[in-house]
């Protein structure tokens, strides 16, 4: 494959917003803003992996012109080496760089066929794991807090 012959502008693309209606595909996907390449990545499910990625907080808020476009791969084992010379020639501004933000990374660890049914739900749900968590997580807290309010006043 040469990337000379490949133009992100022309392959199918849709806005960050919709990136629930991705085709779940193996691809190399293009993060554009207008005619910039911002991110480049590889999947063996380019619509579970936008349901998930790691990277939507930041880009949501960066303009409503983001799109995703993708380059479908029918052979899945070619996508880390379509990936890395893609990556090398249009040098993605975003690639090898750190997520910005005020998101903070915990590691949960579950058995398999929970974290399967999770992300199915979620992607049923069109919602990210992330923030389904987040909000999970949230709730219990507050539902703590209140417990504790609670002991605090029947101990006095």
């Amino acid at each position: 494959m040469n990337p000379n012959t490949i133009k992100p502008l022309t392959l199918p693309s849709l806005l960050l917003a919709e990136r629930s209606q991705l085709p779940a595909c193996p691809a190399v996907y293009f993060v554009l803003d207008g005619d910039a390449v911002l991110y480049i990545g590889r999947t063996r499910n380019l619509q579970q992996r936008w349901l998930a990625h790691h990277r939507w907080y930041q880009l949501k808020v960066m303009s409503g012109n983001i799109r995703i476009a993708w380059l479908e791969c029918s052979d899945a084992s070619l996508l880390v080496a379509i990936e890395k010379a893609l990556i090398e020639h249009f040098q993605p501004s975003l690639n090898r760089t750190r997520v910005e933000g005020e998101q903070n990374t915990i590691k949960l660890v579950i058995p398999k066929p929970l974290k399967i049914r999770f992300k199915a739900l979620c992607v049923r749900a069109e919602r990210d794991m992330s923030s389904v968590g987040s909000q999970l997580i949230e709730k219990w807290c507050q539902q703590q807090e209140q417990a504790e309010a609670k002991r605090d006043e029947s101990n006095t």
